[in-house]
């Protein structure tokens, strides 16, 4: 038995809530579930695990996460061994709200290691992750779907594609508004940098990458394609003219950067954008039993004439969502687009330049923005014979990539501190003060200390949405470099 929608409802609820077809959102299942299951592979065939978690006898935790701690290099690989099984059911859509739910858990324990291996691609994974254990794709092309006949159903609610399509545009967004800053738009740095110096470390290396305006010509392009794609998508006319932008945009990444699998999920994830009967128009599934919505001629629009393949939720058993649970599922997707729109810009509330005092950095979508290089070594007091010793030596403590992000981040800083004191403690010589000495150059920049080398680190407690005063300002304007 379906439901009439109410007369109450509006636009938003209305589209949300009506049915369309589910062969867009069952193609981006099975390829978000063959391109996890890739990369949790690469972390065996590549060796990361012990490079990354159980090598370092240091690792940088989230705050709260202390807690959260990397098990023996056994128990590791075998980890990923479970993430790329369960990674493989969702794809294969087998016992799929579990594998989700346990891929989500297993991931974002992972995630929570080490601040040294943040990227953006892993936080969406994150996110996209968790959305995926509460939407149906599972309910065709699966093998759930296959031996369970109540299941089976060719529509879904179309509010599920709109809030992929809606996350999915975050980074594009959000990493364009972050662009237009003084250093990406007027000094087309550190993209010119990069090209420099090859510190872009991908594969595509061409000379013309050095003449004086190709830095300019990629950070106002990729400026304007990040704050351009979204509409272009979201609009038949240049949908597929999008597409194809952002297809060519993700594989020039691919080679100008190391960025793992990240080119290769967004180009997977941006046919959301599609009519959600793509892949039946392509051939790729049989035909759709969805009706088409009537025109005004009264008579059904054909999907070959652009019609989208949905239905109100009344003409097409099976997707519709009761009215009694309508207002829930508003009020909880209203929840997290709110929090994804707000956190990008929680950096306002502290003082200073972001890209320099890293405060409100992470899960804030800023990509490619900084490059910082510098010296950091610290100064151990002992405070019973007031002697002073350099500590800069970091081999076997973290590795070369821990070292090189904790150039960027004072708290990263704060941490090896602290961490280095109790080191010291364990040995018996626990009185002591650790200062940390620091030159930092941000985009070409002259170097700068980046913390007040008085200040005892190891004493200092993390603060939570307040400033820290032992991070020194930095005069951005007085410290370029000369003309």
């Amino acid at each position: 038995m379906t439901t009439k929608p109410q007369a109450a409802d509006g636009p938003l609820t209305r589209l949300l809530f009506r049915s369309t077809d589910i062969a867009g959102l069952v193609f981006f299942r099975i390829a978000y579930g063959v391109l996890m299951c890739w990369d949790m592979l690469g972390y065996l065939a590549a060796d990361r695990i012990q490079r990354f978690y159980t090598g370092p006898a240091v690792l940088f935790t989230y705050p709260g996460f202390d807690w959260v701690r990397p098990g023996s290099q056994d128990t590791m690989e075998a980890l990923f061994v479970v993430l790329a099984l369960l990674a493989l059911a969702i794809a294969v859509g087998l016992f799929y709200r579990a594998a989700a739910a346990l891929f989500f858990v297993g991931f974002l324990y992972v995630f929570l290691l080490d601040k040294a291996t943040y990227n953006n691609h892993n936080y969406l994974i994150c996110l996209l992750n968790f959305l995926l254990i509460f939407i149906p794709a599972h309910r065709a092309g699966s093998l759930d779907a296959w031996w369970r006949k109540g299941l089976r159903s060719k529509t879904v609610a179309e509010g599920w594609l709109w809030i992929l399509r809606f996350q999915i545009g975050v980074p594009y967004f959000f990493g364009g508004l972050a662009k237009l800053n003084y250093d990406w738009m007027m000094r087309a740095e550190p993209m010119s940098l990069w090209f420099r110096y090859d510190y872009a470390e991908g594969p595509l290396d061409l000379e013309i990458f050095r003449e004086f305006w190709a830095g300019y010509a990629f950070a106002w392009g990729g400026t304007l394609f990040d704050l351009a794609i979204v509409p272009l998508l979201v609009w038949r006319r240049t949908r597929l003219w999008a597409f194809v932008a952002a297809t060519a945009f993700h594989l020039t990444n691919s080679q100008l950067f190391v960025i793992g699998i990240f080119p290769w999920l967004m180009i997977a994830a941006t046919t959301i954008y599609f009519d959600s009967d793509w892949p039946r128009r392509l051939g790729l599934v049989g035909k759709s039993e969805v009706a088409k919505p009537k025109g005004r001629s009264g008579k059904k629009k054909t999907s070959g004439r652009g019609a989208a393949a949905s239905v109100d939720p009344g003409q097409t058993p099976g997707v519709v969502v009761p009215a009694s649970t309508r207002t829930l599922v508003l009020v909880t997707l209203g929840l997290w687009v709110t929090v994804q729109v707000l956190l990008p810009f929680r950096h306002v509330l502290f003082p200073g330049n972001v890209d320099w005092t890293e405060e409100g950095n992470r899960f804030a979508w800023r990509m490619k923005l900084r490059h910082k290089e510098g010296d950091v070594h610290f100064v151990v007091l002992d405070k019973a014979t007031q002697k002073a010793t350099v500590f800069k030596d970091y081999s076997g403590v973290i590795t070369r990539t821990q070292q090189r992000h904790m150039q960027h981040d004072p708290d990263m800083i704060r941490q090896f501190a602290v961490s280095l004191a109790e080191r010291l403690a364990e040995r018996g010589q626990g009185d002591v003060e650790v200062r940390a000495v620091t030159q930092i150059a941000l985009n070409g920049r002259r170097p700068a200390p980046l913390v007040d080398p008085e200040v005892d680190l190891s004493k200092v407690q993390w603060r939570a949405l307040r400033a820290d005063p032992w991070v020194l300002p930095l005069d951005m304007e007085a410290s370029l470099p000369p003309p």
